[in-house]
């Protein structure tokens, strides 16, 4: 027997049907990072911390100095001495090419003047007033002269050749000595703030990390969905993350779906959650910053809406 229900009470079933559907989530465990990343910043290794400069929380420009290592004042006066040497170099380079182009003006007219006397003796060659021992001379003086040219022009070739080389010699060592000591501080790789410093001073550089930075005026929350659930997760859906250390829970967008499973690196509070479980990443970029930006890598709770 079919029983047929107030239009009030289906209506009201269907709605409460409907709004279980909509309010269908995912959970996961997630990590709050800056959307930049956190970068690792460290020294040259065998290099030595001298002073350090930045404070955890401060802003630093990309470029900015966070630390001068012991070898700065080594790479100072090598740069000084490469700068000294370059335009010395250059001031001499100019000298002997000056010199050259002298020497190349001068034996270019001793040889027009040979050649226009070699000219006039033989223009008068039948006139007994000319022997022929002079028209010997006057073309042995031209044959000379058309030497000495032709050697001052190769001079003057090799001088430019020898010195442009000696010129580039000396910038490249300029240039290798500015890469040394731009490399005896360490610069911060874009705008972000501190968010540790581990740099002492006498620490020796090598693999440990001497700065955290982060770009924190934009946040996100990287969440690590079960393998099972991820196809669920699409880009745009909305996102929830809570914590103890929230007042209340702050909302985000699922900004891009990982294509790569991983074991998961967050770990569950819950005792009866599996310690190790195959994952992939979605990123989630939140609304707000404040107060994600003090909170790097905290662990929260994310539960994205399908």
């Amino acid at each position: 027997m079919k029983i047929k229900l107030p239009f009030r009470l289906v209506f009201a079933a269907t709605l409460i049907s409907g709004l279980s559907l909509s309010a269908e989530t995912i959970s996961a465990m997630g990590r709050v990072l800056p959307s930049s990343g956190v970068f690792d910043v460290s020294g040259p290794a065998g290099d030595t911390v001298e002073t350090v400069l930045a404070k955890e929380g401060e802003w630093v420009d990309a470029g900015a100095s966070l630390a001068q290592l012991s070898s700065t004042k080594v790479n100072t006066d090598r740069v000084a001495h490469a700068e000294t040497e370059l335009a010395s170099t250059q001031a001499r380079v100019a000298g002997d090419t000056d010199v050259a182009k002298e020497l190349l003006a001068s034996a270019e007219e001793e040889f027009n003047i040979a050649v226009a006397r070699l000219k006039r003796i033989e223009s008068a060659r039948d006139s007994e007033f000319i022997s022929p021992d002079t028209v010997e001379i006057r073309t042995l003086a031209k044959s000379a002269s058309q030497a000495k040219f032709a050697q001052a022009r190769q001079d003057l070739k090799k001088t430019e050749t020898e010195g442009r080389k000696a010129v580039r010699a000396a910038e490249a060592e300029l240039r290798e000595a500015r890469a040394a000591l731009a490399a005896s501080s360490v610069q911060a790789p874009i705008r972000a703030r501190v968010l540790k410093v581990l740099a002492k001073p006498g620490q020796t550089c090598g693999r440990q990390e001497l700065f955290k930075l982060g770009d924190t005026t934009s946040m996100k929350v990287v969440a690590e969905v079960y393998e099972s659930d991820i196809l669920k997760i699409k880009e745009g859906q909305r996102a929830t993350i809570s914590s103890v250390a929230f007042p209340k829970p702050l909302d985000g967008v699922v900004e891009n779906v990982s294509r790569i499973v991983y074991r998961n690196t967050v770990q569950s509070m819950d005792p009866s959650a599996q310690v190790y479980a195959r994952v992939v990443e979605v990123v989630i970029r939140m609304d707000a910053v404040e107060p994600l930006d003090r909170l790097v890598y905290l662990q929260v709770d994310v539960k994205i809406a399908l």
